[in-house]
């Protein structure tokens, strides 16, 4: 493996490729690029921008489950190319 490819696979594992929708428009998937080691909670706030989502505690939720807001995303079980759910941690949006 040549230096670049060994930097472009560093950068990739640390790097989570998703896509992102809002419980009132499941249809409107939006793609993200966060650091794994973000946290669920900055990651959710991030969306929630882009979606119009104002006030409350977004959370990314998986399948969902809400996942907790503290962890970082890599700990929250996220995974490269997963579909994710931006939700109020209080329950809705």
């Amino acid at each position: 493996m040549s230096t670049i490819d060994v930097a472009t696979t560093n950068k990739e594992k640390q790097t989570y490729e998703v896509e992102v929708f809002a419980p009132r428009n499941p249809s409107d998937r939006r793609p993200f690029s966060w650091s794994k080691h973000l946290t669920v909670g900055e990651a959710a706030a991030q969306a929630a921008i882009i979606f119009g989502i104002q006030g409350g505690q977004p959370t990314l939720a998986k399948d969902g489950k809400p996942l907790d807001r503290s962890k970082q995303l890599v700990a929250a079980g996220i995974r490269d190319h997963d579909v994710l759910e931006v939700v109020d941690a209080a329950g809705g949006v």
